[in-house]
């Protein structure tokens, strides 16, 4: 079992022989063995490694969740005795789903991260179609936390998909052992296949391991992760679970018991997660682990403002051949600490306030800063001030990555003047290489340097293009055409888009188009990206823009905080390891690569990985 495997246990029971009692001679088989908290952990760490975050799950046999509470102080005791060894396993739990038991005092419970509704054997018709709307189970459903989820075990799809047409489409949903216990029945069971378009549709619905129930051979199981990754999508579905201490029997009627401790399940779900992967190409680590920051959100400690005042401003941008001024956007609170340096943020490809701006603009104001941002010149509220030309009726946009360094020195230069001091300069993947540039430019001249640094997503342009499915090809292609040439803006490998300015995967392209889409909806402005062809120059300029080739050690670069998501499959976390490596500033140990990370799709306004995210950042400018 490798370290990442153990780094989540979504489903394990604990309970002691005291909570046995109470069903004591009221079942229709002998009582288990107690299985405590203490015990669990000595166990796994005879492996070498201590789980991060651990899921008591509410026991079916048991009449409450009292031992799920108990278990919260048993934690916290062994904080205290062994700091060292405990201090870093987060331990949250779901409780039983009963209108009367999950009471408001329970649920607000910092630790309780949901309700489990356990239907075992029931047969779908067993389950009216109203079972969970009457007003006690609406009321319970009111009480939940926006971070709080409903837990569904059933062994039949069909099951399984009742309830959860039942249950308010806000609240997101965990179905238990990958929605089906039934593996003979294959994952092309129209049952099946309806539950997980219902899973699709909804958006907020998750499938848990650890997959040995579905089938007790990794052969038997697979088909079903599959059909999950395909059909609901890669990162709604978390297999790192152990659903210690494995009570029941396999369709051989093998004891699970027999077959499996804590340590054999998660080595199963890894096994599965790798079987996976294979045919995917998704990181294993994504399957097992990555959707437990979405399912199991842990309250920040941090008090943050709420009274955000916005504000739009103009700043003159210097180019090669021109001044302009450019459109851009403060994000302030009311009252906001004049110990913290303001914060410029830059965007990608077509970036800036239209899509990641607005929510990192909100998030840094909420924390006390002054944040500027913008959108690069050609696209959404800058569109028409530069880089964009009339060709045969259709708008061909020029991406400068040379343009974009200079609208970033600009930014410093706005932020400097008005708010008196040097900024942080935060940055979104292409983004990041303009922001270097500016950086790279601020140290040769010897000018004042900005206070910090910090890349999100960095990858250098020469490395991007391995995801092209014919990197050369499409090289030679796109030299060959006139630099104002209309290209696609994306190549993802089909005959329209293989000369196609930015290499993006299928489920990247999928993603971004639907998320970051909305984002620029919402405000207002075109559907992102906000162009519909680039020029060839802009390809030809792009691949030759490395900054990193400037940097040679040297002094005058600011500290900074390389930051990667660990599974973002479009830049690469290797990128900013890479970076970190040849980075002439502090930089710290190492770069931060924030598991459950994607390439943006955590960055929703209520996401727990951007909550860290932003968490991470403010820590490192505030002890910078």
């Amino acid at each position: 079992m490798s370290t990442e495997s153990m780094l989540v246990d979504a489903h394990v029971h604990f309970y002691t022989s005291a909570d046995l009692e109470a069903v004591k001679g009221l079942l229709p088989y002998s009582l288990p063995a107690p299985h405590t908290l203490s015990a669990y952990l000595e166990h796994l760490s005879e492996t070498g490694a201590m789980p991060r975050l651990v899921n008591n799950v509410h026991l079916s046999i048991l009449p409450d969740s009292a031992n799920i509470f108990a278990s919260f102080d048993e934690m916290e005791s062994l904080k205290r005795s062994d700091p060292g060894r405990y201090g870093d396993v987060a331990l949250v739990g779901t409780i039983k789903a009963d209108p009367e038991y999950a009471t408001a005092e329970r649920l607000r419970h910092p630790q309780v991260v949901g309700v489990r509704i356990v239907l075992h054997d029931t047969p779908p018709d067993r389950v009216s179609e109203a079972q969970y709307t009457g007003s006690g189970w609406k009321a319970l459903f009111e009480r939940l936390r926006p971070d709080q989820h409903v837990h569904v075990y059933a062994k039949e799809a069909g099951t399984n998909l009742r309830v959860l047409r039942q249950i308010p489409r806000h609240i997101p949903v965990l179905i238990d052992h990958l929605g089906s216990c039934h593996a003979e029945r294959g994952a092309n069971e129209p049952s099946y296949r309806a539950l997980l378009e219902e899973a699709k549709a909804r958006g907020n619905v998750w499938f848990k391991g650890p997959g040995y129930r579905t089938s007790a051979t990794v052969d038997g199981a697979l088909p079903f992760v599959l059909a999950i990754v395909s059909g609901v999508g890669p990162d709604r579905i978390l297999l790192s679970a152990s659903d210690a201490p494995h009570v029941g029997a396999d369709g051989g009627g093998r004891s699970f018991e027999s077959q499996f401790d804590a340590v054999a399940a998660l080595n199963f779900s890894e096994a599965l997660a790798n079987a996976a992967s294979e045919i995917t190409s998704v990181p294993a680590r994504q399957l097992l682990s990555a959707a437990a920051y979405y399912i199991f959100p842990r309250p920040d400690e941090s008090e943050t403002m709420t009274d955000i005042l916005i504000e739009d401003i103009q700043f003159p941008v210097a180019y090669g051949d021109a001044t302009i001024n450019l459109v851009g956007r403060v994000f302030r609170p009311a009252s906001p600490d004049a110990n913290l340096p303001p914060v410029v943020f830059n965007s990608g490809f077509t970036g800036g306030v239209s899509m990641y701006g607005q929510l990192f603009g909100r998030a840094f104001a909420e924390r006390g800063y002054r944040v500027m941002t913008y959108d690069v010149a050609g696209f959404f509220t800058n569109k028409d001030v530069r880089n964009t030309a009339d060709q045969d009726g259709i708008t061909v946009t020029n991406v400068s990555l040379v343009d974009q360094t200079a609208e970033v020195l600009a930014a410093v230069r706005w932020a400097k003047a008005n708010f008196g001091a040097m900024p942080v300069v935060a940055s979104w993947a292409m983004g990041s290489v303009a922001s270097l540039a500016a950086i790279v430019d601020l140290a040769k001249q010897g000018k004042d340097q900005i206070a910090f640094w910090v890349p999100m997503s960095y990858t250098s342009i020469s490395a991007l293009q391995e995801l092209r499915a014919d990197k050369a090809a499409a090289d030679a292609a796109i030299k060959e055409l006139a630099d104002d040439a209309a290209i696609p803006p994306f190549d993802t490998g089909t005959d329209l888009t293989k000369v196609g300015y930015y290499p993006l995967d299928a489920d990247t392209q999928e993603y971004v188009d639907r998320q970051l889409g909305a984002y620029t909806e919402a405000g207002g402005v075109d559907r992102w990206p906000g162009c519909s062809h680039v020029t060839a120059k802009s390809y030809k300029e792009y691949v030759e823009f490395n900054p990193e080739n400037d940097l040679n050690g040297g002094a005058g670069y600011p500290p900074a905080l390389i930051v990667h998501g660990a599974e973002n499959t479009l830049h690469m976390p290797e990128e900013s390891i890479r970076l970190h490596s040849v980075y002439p500033g502090n930089a710290g140990e190492k770069a931060l690569i924030i598991e459950g990370m994607m390439h943006g799709q955590q960055n929703q306004a209520d996401n727990p990985i951007f909550h860290r995210l932003i968490k991470e950042i403010d820590q490192a400018i505030r002890s910078a």
